[in-house]
């Protein structure tokens, strides 16, 4: 993948989030959102609604995470694809992808909220001055189990020289490392393969395994959806264009995980 493209930025961005360093919370914020921005120009034109989404942190029991959040709702990404990973295949989805099943559209959204999980920070401890954190914050480091699954999906576009098998293997003992095997997470990993689906100058993706749609063009299928009802009962006051910026961000960021398409020259 090229890191001079809208998926190389965006992906190299999303990577720096969890890393250690001192870069300063408002340069990462500037880095996503622009990448995000550019990305979805090229995939989604005037549909997008991702600047309806921003980076920032927030204070939980077990410390003050950073990562993807809807700006004026302050809910975290992955806490919506939480109930999402509920909700019912829509109409919508199964007419773009007419082979895909319930179990197959449960796998992608709760493969897709562990994803964002995984490219957050770790939880730093809330100090007693909480709300003067610096701007320039020394993020504490990956845990190992994070910093393997964040690996094994750059994987996907970074290391042609492994075979798609390897990658899957790696992707889902990462996967089950990082988010514990749970019943539903060893089936979800069981569904995911990183493959060459066949079309033209595409590279490695993300993928079911069974039927090998991708998980970005499930996603960005769902664009327009109705908000599911599982989804309402948590987030009562989310609005439509909300729902649909979750979905663009979502299959945006699959996207910037995949290999580069290859593009005919002459």
């Amino acid at each position: 993948m090229n890191p001079s493209s809208p998926r190389g930025r965006l992906r190299d961005a999303l990577l720096r989030v969890g890393e250690r360093g001192d870069a300063t919370e408002a340069d990462l914020r500037a880095a996503v959102t622009t990448a995000l921005r550019e990305l979805a120009v090229e995939a989604l034109g005037e549909r997008s609604r991702v600047e309806l989404v921003t980076l920032g942190a927030e204070e939980r029991p077990c410390g003050r995470s950073f990562g993807l959040r809807l700006a004026d709702y302050d809910v975290e990404l992955p806490d919506v694809l939480l109930y999402a990973d509920q909700s019912d295949l829509p109409p919508q989805v199964q007419e773009s992808c007419p082979t895909l099943s319930q179990e197959e559209w449960e796998a992608v959204l709760l493969v897709s909220k562990l994803i964002f999980m995984g490219l957050q920070s770790e939880p730093e401890p809330v100090r007693d001055d909480a709300g003067q954190h610096p701007q320039a914050t020394p993020r504490p480091p990956r845990s190992v189990a994070r910093e393997r699954f964040c690996r094994a999906l750059a994987a996907i576009s970074k290391r042609p020289d492994l075979h798609q098998d390897e990658l899957t293997a790696q992707l889902r003992t990462a996967l089950l490392n990082f988010a514990s095997e749970t019943p539903d997470n060893m089936e979800a990993a069981q569904r995911i393969a990183v493959l060459h689906t066949g079309e033209p100058q595409q590279g490695p993706r993300l993928c079911l395994s069974r039927s090998g749609l991708a998980f970005a063009n499930v996603v960005m299928s769902a664009g327009g959806c109705p908000v599911p009802s599982c989804v309402l009962e948590e987030f009562p006051d989310l609005t439509q264009d909300e729902w649909n910026a979750v979905i663009h961000v979502t299959g945006l960021t699959l996207m910037a995980f995949e290999a580069e398409p290859t593009r005919e020259v002459g």
